[in-house]
């Protein structure tokens, strides 16, 4: 089992399973790295299964709206959603604006029944290519969502929207934050769950990869 570990100076150490399967912990200097990985052990080896399944399904297409697409090569972005396949054109850049067109109304519109739901006044919507986040909400009150949205199941897209929106009544995480969430969404904590397997199902495809420059 092969450890990256990055020493900071944090208080308190944290073991993490990448994407890709690597281990990283990061630690303050001098921390028992070896009894951090033996004490989470079982944990370890249980993302490391998840991620070998997950890779199945990355490999499996096009990741949209919950689906996965078959992929042809062509000389225009287009995605057929009745007949479940993704043209992929020679440039990347032309794909992700295709991407982004697709799911600026279906935020938008997402936005404005939990908006009024809610009792929230948001600023400006941006649709965003973001490396570590699926969103995120401005002081200014605008809200930023990623395009990697595109890819999750509808039900998922609304806890990201319903999310954004309440921090414009809370901008931590607190108490009050979650009951907030909860009111609209219950069942918030297996949303996030599913959240972090898409995010890991996206960082493996190729497509993807592709898309964002990424090796």
């Amino acid at each position: 089992m092969k450890v990256e570990v990055r020493w900071r100076p944090v208080k308190y150490a944290r073991v993490e399973v990448k994407p890709d399967g690597r281990i990283v912990v990061t630690a303050p200097r001098g921390f028992d790295v070896d009894g951090l990985i033996k004490k989470h052990s079982a944990w370890i080896e249980g993302k490391l299964t998840e991620i070998e399944g997950l890779k199945e399904m990355a490999n499996s297409g096009f990741p949209f709206k919950g689906e996965f697409y078959r992929v042809i090569r062509g000389t225009r972005a287009k995605v057929h959603e009745r007949f479940k396949t993704v043209t992929l054109p020679p440039m990347p850049d032309e794909m992700m604006a295709l991407l982004k067109r697709f799911l600026r109304p279906e935020v938008e519109g997402l936005v404005e029944k939990y908006a009024e739901n809610m009792g929230v006044k948001p600023g400006k919507v941006f649709i965003r290519d973001q490396k570590t986040r699926w969103g995120s909400c401005s002081p200014r009150g605008n809200l930023n969502f990623n395009v990697r949205l595109i890819a999750v199941p509808e039900e998922l897209l609304n806890y990201v929207v319903i999310h954004e929106l309440a921090h414009l009544r809370h901008m931590d995480h607190s108490k009050e934050f979650w009951q907030l969430v909860g009111r609209f969404y219950p069942d918030y904590r297996k949303a996030r769950e599913e959240l972090r397997k898409w995010w890991t199902i996206i960082e493996l495809n190729e497509y993807w990869k592709w898309m964002e420059g990424r090796p």
